[in-house]
């Protein structure tokens, strides 16, 4: 009778021990954080001052999140591998030299590891200076394989970070749909050409310089179409990211895989309140 006591006492306590408690929750719910540009003295839905990205930077680390790539996210949304506790993905658009110039040096500080995505035509070679003077300046190819250790590039197109007037008249992403291109109404089979024609020399530009491929793009401004997931599946990608701000889980779709737009003028208590809860509303996008 004792042996068949301590059997069942030994079965319950198996059955109360959550088999995931060592690696995380199995249905872990991961902010993917977007930031864009640092400037001094400036915070709002895409710059963020040099000290507010460090007080949020040292936020994480005092809360115990740990920050993954996107190639652990991918892996993990695909069952294959684990992600540690408290896991947030760190990402900045479009290619800023103040990524390299603020940000790095403070991901480094804090040991947290982000992923750029770059517009990739934008970004110079060696000695070359900004070829869009009314543009914030972009990084340098160098620049980008300096900052290996702690971040990895992906695709934010090569050059269609712009909107069209689409056939309603209406402007929309130029990776939406058929647009007008130069005073013309394309068709389907024109406007798919030239989107993935255009994902796929992001990608070989950024294997070409860098070494590796880029597994994930952005879509500009969080605009897609079923046609541009299509699109960008056909060009090799594995995951794409738009901008719903809410926490991605198994189970989303992954070429939509939501982002989180963060403040530059987020209190500490509403950043964490970021990365802790799944807001319903949907706030206004960002480039």
């Amino acid at each position: 009778m004792t042996r068949k006591i301590i059997v069942f006492v030994f079965v319950y306590i198996l059955f109360l021990i959550k088999p995931y408690s060592i690696y995380g929750y199995h249905e872990q719910e991961i902010p993917i954080l977007m930031y864009h540009h640092l400037e001094e003295n400036i915070n709002n839905n895409t710059v963020i001052s040099p000290e507010n990205f460090e007080n949020q930077m040292k936020l994480l680390k005092m809360e115990g999140y740990h920050a993954i790539s996107a190639q652990q996210l991918y892996d993990y949304l695909n069952g294959q591998t684990p992600l540690p506790q408290k896991p947030v993905l760190i990402t900045f658009d479009d290619g800023y030299f103040s990524n390299y110039e603020k940000a790095y040096p403070i991901l480094k500080k804090y040991g947290m590891h982000a992923e750029i995505f770059v517009i990739a035509s934008r970004i110079l070679g060696n000695n070359e200076n900004n070829h869009y003077p009314n543009e914030s300046a972009k990084m340098s190819w160098d620049q980008l394989k300096e900052m290996k250790d702690y971040i990895t590039i992906q695709s934010h197109t090569w050059d269609l970070h712009y909107k069209l007037p689409s056939e309603n008249g209406k402007l929309n992403g130029a990776v939406f749909g058929p647009s007008f291109v130069n005073g013309q109404l394309e068709s389907q089979d024109a406007y798919e050409d030239r989107v993935r024609n255009d994902f796929i020399r992001s990608r070989k530009i950024i294997k070409e310089k860098l070494g590796y491929e880029p597994i994930a793009i952005s879509y500009p401004y969080g605009i897609y179409s079923l046609s541009t997931l299509k699109i960008a599946k056909e060009a090799g990608f594995k995951m794409a990211f738009v901008i719903q701000n809410k926490h991605v889980k198994k189970g989303d779709a992954i070429f939509t895989l939501s982002r989180i737009t963060i403040n530059g003028n987020d209190t500490g208590e509403a950043f964490i309140h970021k990365l802790k809860a799944t807001p319903e509303k949907t706030y206004k996008q960002a480039a």
